[in-house]
């Protein structure tokens, strides 16, 4: 491509896809002046946001105001500081979506053709994306803060800053080696889900029916007894059932599954069972709820809360979070079209009668207890 790299070719890009999705976004959530103050009084966290990889291949200015005019608001677009703001979103683990060193034949072709098109990948682009995020919150210090635990990030929250914690989506960003889990925690890394779209090696996902029955790797086990050592939180997400199972009789502290739903609801190969949900949540984990139509299957805000309550009725109150997955190429449920719709929620959570205890602990709470025992 003469003098630009692959990533100068795609930040390029972005103004062409920005005038696209410019326009009219989501319309401002009904909720009455009783509600938005609970919401915007309550600690409100995402376990799982993905706007890291606009930020690193478009250059995505998280500090600008974007919106999605496409019918549903697919793919991306979905959240930056200011709509945050008007949201009530005060944090979230932002996840670093990473090219494989090795692409095998199972990952998707969106993902392999990223590959493709990116100089970096492994470790190289996990520190490389990590540096984006860090760049990003020092640019703009009064408005966000790159957190390395839960204390930190209730800190940020009182000051009114964003506050940003990374995670790690698939070990493949750490290429089976402990040392560069050592210095992605260096660079500010917290959390690392065990695998992604493809086989790694430490596990195998759950989107791979030839993978079924396999659990963890020798590999996979070391990371886990190394992240607890480390003060780092184990993420599930992703993880086929062998390996959660196995995963569940080794994790000796709190945990999370970052982004997914109940499969007694909608029957769905990523999201959890009861049994599952009943087994994080006897391990003192959580679960973050995804806002996707392909995970929630009913339409709308009141499709999504039908998750929240069926997970508390199964794992109880301290085990359900919000993990939406916004911007991570889904196609939200009506209503949740991006962050600024998050009060919805609260409304519909009140009027289904649910205490503000509750709501406080689904909203962030229970999410900031898990980063704050595992990390500070």
């Amino acid at each position: 491509m003469n003098e630009l790299t692959r990533r100068r070719f795609l930040q390029s890009s972005a103004a062409a896809a920005g005038a696209l999705l410019a326009g009219c976004g989501p319309e401002a959530p009904q909720v009455s002046d009783d509600v938005l103050a609970l919401h915007r009084d309550a600690r409100v966290l995402d376990l799982h946001l993905d706007t890291l990889l606009s930020m690193r291949l478009l250059g995505y200015e998280i500090a600008s105001r974007h919106t999605n005019r496409l019918p549903r608001s697919p793919i991306s677009w979905h959240m930056d500081l200011p709509r945050a703001r008007e949201g009530g979103l005060d944090g979230a683990v932002m996840g670093l979506v990473i090219s494989p060193r090795e692409v095998r034949e199972e990952l998707m072709a969106p993902l392999r053709w990223l590959a493709r098109l990116e100089d970096e990948r492994g470790i190289d682009q996990t520190l490389l994306t990590l540096d984006v995020l860090d760049e990003a919150a020092r640019r703009h210090a009064d408005e966000m803060r790159f957190c390395r635990s839960g204390s930190e990030m209730r800190a940020a929250m009182d000051e009114g800053r964003f506050a940003a914690f990374a995670g790690l989506e698939g070990s493949h960003g750490i290429e089976s080696d402990l040392q560069n889990v050592h210095a992605a925690y260096q660079r500010g890394l917290r959390m690392i889900g065990l695998t992604h779209f493809q086989a790694s090696s430490a596990a195998y996902p759950m989107t791979v029916a030839a993978f079924d029955g396999r659990g963890l790797t020798p590999f996979g086990r070391d990371l886990v007894a190394e992240m607890e050592r480390m003060g780092m939180v184990v993420d599930l997400a992703h993880v086929n059932e062998a390996g959660v199972e196995e995963a569940l009789g080794l994790v000796t502290r709190p945990f999370v599954v970052s982004h997914t739903a109940c499969r007694a609801l909608f029957d769905f190969r990523r999201n959890l069972s009861d049994a599952q949900i009943r087994a994080v949540a006897e391990r003192g984990g959580v679960i973050g709820l995804c806002l996707a139509r392909g995970f929630v299957g009913r339409p709308g805000v009141e499709g999504f809360v039908d998750h929240i309550e069926h997970a508390i009725r199964v794992g109880g109150v301290d085990c359900v979070a919000l993990g939406s997955d916004w911007d991570g190429a889904i196609v939200p449920v009506e209503g949740l079209g991006d962050v600024t719709g998050l009060p919805r929620v609260t409304r519909v959570m009140l009027e289904r009668g649910h205490s503000e205890s509750v709501i406080r602990k689904a909203l962030g709470e229970n999410a900031l207890r898990v980063l704050t025992e595992v990390c500070g």
